[in-house]
Order: C-alpha cells, then structure tokens, then sequence
C-alpha cells in the first residue's frame, strides 16, 4: 500500500458545531445528528476502535446519505482494519455519487498499489467531463419534475443549490472561510432561471457579510475575555499573597509580614478588596513589630562587636530604621522607645552609609531627638556625648 492509513486519519478533523450555528444560526436536527455521529467516529478512531467508528458513520449516513466525507473516512476505517473489499465498495460509491470524488479516487488508487499524483488531475477532469449535468442530481430531473409543468423547475433548482449549501456548512467551521459557490456556469438556464440564481448568489454574499460582520464580534468578545481572564489571574495571585501575609500574622511574625508589605508590594497595583484587607494586616502587625525589628537589630550590632565591619553596621541600622520609622508613624511614645533611637544612631554612625557626613547626620538626628523628648533620661545624656564625639570627628565607640 502506498499510503499511510494513520496518516491519512489523522488529516480528519471534528466538525465544531458550535460555532457554524454561531456564524448562520441553527442547523436542521438530522444534519447536526449527523455530524454529531461524525465527530464520535473520529474520537473512536483516536482511541484505536475503527470498528466502532464504523457503526456511528452508519449511522450518520442513515441520516444524510450524501455526507460524501463521512463516506470517505469509512472506507479508511475498513481499510485500518484489513477489510478492503468494503474500502472499495464504499470508495466506489462515493465516486458514482459525487463529482468531487476525486479524495475516495486517489485512495482506491492507493489500495491498488499505484501512485495517485501524476493521475489526479487527469482523473478530475476526465471525471468532469464525462458526466453530463443529471448525474449530479441524487435523481434525474425528468423523473422527479412533470414535463409539461415546467413552472415549477425553479424550485426543484433552488432544493439542489440548498443541498449544495448544506454540504459545505463543515468548511464555515474554519476560521475565515467564506461561502463562495459560483452557480453562474452550472446549468443553461432560461433568463428568468438564472435571475433566481442570481438571487441565491446575492443572499450568499449577505451571508458572508453576516459572517464577517459575526467575526469580528466574536474577536472582540475574545479579547474581552482575555482581559477578564488577565484580571482574574491577577486577583489569584493577590489573593495568594493576602494568604502569606496571614499566614505570617497568624505565626507572630510582624517583622517579617511589614518588610513583605514595605518592600515588596508597596507601589503595585492592587485590586481594592485585597488592598483593603493587606492594610489592615499592616496596620495590625506595625505596633508589634517595633520590638521585633529592635531585636533584630540589636543582635546583628552586638555580633560586630570584634570585626566592626561597615556592612554588618549597615544591616543593623536598617532594622533600627524600620522600627523608627514605624515609632513615628505610630507616635509611639513607649518606654523602650529612647533606647531604639540610641542605638539605631549609633549603628547609623558606624555604618557611615549611604556616605560618612550622611550618616553622621542622621545619627545626631536621632541623638537630639532623645534629648528634646526625654532630656531627664539616661539616654539623653548618652546622645550628648556621642553628639560631641561626632562633631569632634571622632569615631563614637561600639
């Protein structure tokens, strides 16, 4: 065989019924069931049972016999399951049926062991020629209209262009296609014939203008839906973050919870419900965290005790900054409040960051501030002799 049977199923895909009803509205019920059959066949084929898909494509042709693709991927069932003389029945019959058989030509070429390429278009067109206009009618129209009631020709017409339609309502699945069926050289039709194929030709052109018209509707729907899409992934995440935070006031970690709302989430845009429960996690934790940032500051100052490094200096006054800040955000008046101040100036002092005269500065700030606000305490009189040896340009001691 000079074809590949998986290959070739795997070129068959699933008609979306949802969105040519979208595009043109509803679908008669024994096509939709059809095509409905035609859908599970191919899952049935994804899954390995061609034997079952065979049964559903039955039944799908039970309903509309001329589903000539239906047809064709029944023949490949056969063939996928070793039963070629059924292919060719079925591959035949689509050939006797339609005058675009030139899918079910090629495969039963396949079957006979010949390469179909060079003998396609030669096929078609021989195909063409050969068949004159009442084999493409399921029936002969001699048959089917009385001759001499000739008025009526112009429906039996307008029943096969609707067959027509209908066959190709599985291309409106595909993004962008539009509906275009030349009628003009079908038939030789007296003038007042051709007027109503001329009407049919107009009404498809108002059906691609529909379609279009559909389409972009449906394009900004989708980027609307992308957008709602982006905002709810962005609420997920805050709403994982609110849970960290929560998680961290719920551990007894402050310190750790305002640094996350100071550093990291400060600035950003955040939706107004989260932001409302963030802040009053923040507003819960700032009071308790003051100690926890003292504490940790002290314990980073205490270790430089022998090295005195600049950068270690740096990383406590950091900490004795942030529970600063927070003492005068608060206006907390605590009693352990000058002995933050104190010690915060002097790490401030010996980190001589961001430069020496900066620093110098900021540490005689929080110097003065012990003396004007408890001039009586012990660390007022600390924050006068460290204020001296700073303006002495000494180094104030550990």
């Amino acid at each position: 065989m000079l074809f590949d049977i998986n290959e070739e199923l795997s070129n068959y895909k699933p008609v979306d019924l949802e969105n040519i009803e979208e595009k043109i509205g509803a679908i008669p019920d024994d096509m939709k069931n059809a095509m409905e059959l035609y859908n599970k066949a191919l899952i049935e084929i994804s899954n390995r049972n061609e034997d079952i898909a065979i049964i559903a494509l039955k039944k799908a042709l039970s309903i509309y016999p001329e589903f000539y693709e239906a047809m064709n991927l029944m023949g490949l069932c056969y063939v996928a399951i070793g039963q070629e003389d059924n292919a060719r029945e079925v591959f035949n019959k689509v050939i006797q049926m339609d005058d675009n058989s030139l899918k079910a030509a090629r495969y039963l070429k396949r079957l006979d062991g010949d390469d179909p390429d060079d003998l396609e278009i030669s096929q078609a067109r021989k195909i063409k020629r050969s068949r004159n206009i009442s084999n493409s009618f399921p029936l002969k129209i001699d048959r089917i209209i009385p001759k001499d009631d000739k008025t009526d020709i112009v429906r039996y017409i307008i029943g096969f262009v609707l067959g027509v339609l209908v066959t190709s309502l599985i291309w409106i699945a595909i993004p962008n296609n539009k509906v275009n069926i030349d009628l003009s050289n079908l038939f030789a039709k007296p003038a007042q014939e051709l007027k109503k194929i001329e009407e049919l030709e107009g009404e498809i052109e108002r059906l691609n203008s529909r379609l279009s018209e559909a389409q972009n509707y449906l394009e900004a729907a989708r980027e609307n839906e992308k957008q709602l899409q982006n905002q709810m992934d962005q609420y997920i995440a805050w709403s994982r973050n609110l849970r960290e935070l929560d998680s961290l006031n719920y551990q007894g970690k402050y310190r750790e919870l305002v640094l996350e709302i100071e550093r990291n989430l400060a600035g950003l845009e955040i939706p107004d419900k989260i932001k409302e429960e963030i802040t009053a996690l923040s507003n819960e934790a700032k009071p308790k965290s003051i100690l926890q940032f003292y504490e940790a500051g002290k314990k980073i100052y205490n270790s430089n005790s022998r090295n005195r490094d600049p950068e270690v200096y740096r990383q406590a006054a950091d900490e004795y900054r942030m529970a600063i800040s927070i003492i005068e955000e608060l206006g907390d008046t605590s009693s352990y409040v000058p002995e933050i101040y104190y010690y915060g100036g002097k790490a401030i002092a010996l980190s001589q960051s961001p430069s020496k005269e900066q620093a110098d500065a900021e540490a005689i700030n929080c110097f003065e501030t012990i003396i004007s606000r408890w001039p009586n305490s012990t660390f007022a009189s600390y924050s006068r002799a460290r204020i001296n040896e700073i303006e002495a340009g000494k180094t104030i001691k550990h």
